[in-house]
């Protein structure tokens, strides 16, 4: 009878952790380097993996592993330029860019036009992606007046 009920408690908390590690497995996580791109125009309104409709002017990107709804710091190697996105779509894991990119985001890293850039990758929580979105934002009203 004590093993039974000992045995509940394990398996509540056993199950407790699995409900809470994706919250925690963001810290940590090995920043990627690699190629970025972003979308064509040819897909402005088409559906994305989450059944949203891609926006250009909406952060968000396509990404072959990381979880969807999951945010993402991207910054530009060259220009030190870095935005946050919402990884809402998926891409193939046999592409050679890491991560396809709205055209806002891709504009506000300076890679578009260009085609691509060279960027890393930081897997950050949606408590962070919010904070660093509103003083993006903050600093983009300043800088523009």
């Amino acid at each position: 009878m004590f093993q039974e009920g000992l045995l509940a408690v394990i398996n509540r908390i056993i199950l407790l952790i699995l409900c809470f590690l994706p919250y925690f497995s963001a810290a940590g996580v090995t920043p990627q380097k690699g190629k970025a791109t972003y979308y064509a125009s040819s897909f402005n309104g088409k559906k994305t993996t989450t059944g949203e409709p891609y926006n250009p002017k909406s952060y968000t990107a396509a990404h072959a592993t990381l979880p969807l709804h999951s945010y993402v710091r991207v910054q530009n190697l060259q220009n030190g330029r870095s935005v946050v996105v919402r990884i809402n779509d998926r891409m193939s894991r046999k592409s050679r860019f890491i991560i396809d990119v709205s055209t806002v985001a891709a504009k506000e890293l300076k890679i578009y036009g260009k085609g691509m850039g060279q960027v890393r990758l930081t897997r950050i929580s949606k408590q962070e992606a919010l904070a660093l979105q509103k003083k993006e934002k903050k600093q983009h009203e300043q800088n523009n007046g």
